[in-house]
């Protein structure tokens, strides 16, 4: 006496057990006869049986729960144990619900091709597995469609990239040509550097009309002479004074200004071709001033000491 697993596809689909749920009822029967024995193509082993069993009992389980993936892959263990196509149609339910379109068009596809499907069923099937090749196809020109759409915004977002690294070495080259082409003076430089020369001609020559004018009021009125110097005596060369003063302020301001914007200048030039240098050539040193207090010297002087390298 052989104990024999038996799938009877109409029973299954009348079973109110998964009635609810569109699975297939794998209905187990032991038929202790030697009628059973004949039918060999569809007997499996006892522990076949069993792995089968206690996996489409999981594989229900989860389905009724809503595990749909889970339900799948339990089903998916009871087709291997025993390769009954009813199985297949679980695993397509389970895999539809689980959002796996192909393996669900896969396993419709199986079910179909076996000889359990109830005649009557068969076209309802049929029309099923073309809606869900249907939804495949859609499902794959959509995922193509973004695909390409996510390619064209890559090239875009790629060319536009590209397009502002070169106009930003366009920038760059012209920056340094214009580095290497610049006066070793600058326009603004040189403009302070003629106001401060102004300023400073004019203070020197204030300052000799000055020093004149006090010589020749020194002559007529003062101490030296003994009477008092009028306001009209002293008209002309405090004018001179005071001219002196701002020629010296205005030089002074205007040399240190055309100084600044000079070593400046210098500085950024220098940064640029150092930037620009791809060789191991030691880059073009800026400039550098030097600035020290002098004390004492000849006759007692005292004053700054300045230098540097241009």
């Amino acid at each position: 006496m052989v104990g024999t697993v038996v799938f009877s596809c109409g029973r299954c689909y009348r079973s109110p057990v998964i009635r609810h749920a569109s699975l297939i009822l794998v209905i187990v029967s032991l038929f202790f006869s030697s009628a059973a024995a004949a039918q060999a193509g569809r007997r499996a082993p006892g522990s076949q049986q069993a792995a089968a069993r206690a996996a489409f009992e999981e594989g229900s389980e989860h389905y009724e729960h809503g595990r749909y993936r889970e339900a799948m892959d339990a089903f998916e263990r009871a087709y291997a144990a025993m390769r009954s196509p009813e199985f297949l149609y679980n695993i397509y339910t389970a895999a539809q619900r689980a959002g796996e379109l192909p393996r669900a068009e896969e396993a419709l596809s199986g079910y179909l091709e076996s000889h359990v499907v109830p005649q009557d069923e068969r076209p309802a099937l049929e029309a099923r597995l073309v809606l869900l090749r249907q939804e495949i196809a859609d499902a794959e020109a959509a995922r193509l469609a973004a695909e390409e759409q996510a390619r064209v915004a890559a090239a875009a977002e790629a060319a536009e990239a590209q397009r502002l690294a070169e106009a930003e070495r366009r920038a760059r080259e012209a920056e340094e040509e214009a580095a290497r082409g610049a006066p070793r003076v600058s326009s603004g430089a040189t403009v302070g550097f003629v106001v401060g020369a102004g300023g400073l001609a004019s203070f020197a020559t204030f300052a000799a009309l000055a020093a004149r004018e006090d010589r020749r009021v020194g002559r007529s009125c003062g101490a030296e002479v003994g009477e008092f110097c009028t306001e009209s005596d002293v008209r002309q060369l405090r004018a001179y004074s005071a001219t002196a003063d701002v020629s010296l302020v205005i030089g002074g301001v205007g040399a240190a200004t055309g100084l600044i914007v000079f070593f400046i200048q210098r500085r950024r030039r220098a940064d640029i071709l150092e930037r620009s240098n791809d060789s191991d050539e030691a880059a073009e040193p800026g400039a550098t001033v030097q600035v020290a207090p002098l004390i004492g010297g000849p006759a007692g002087a005292w004053g700054l000491a300045a230098g540097g390298t241009f």
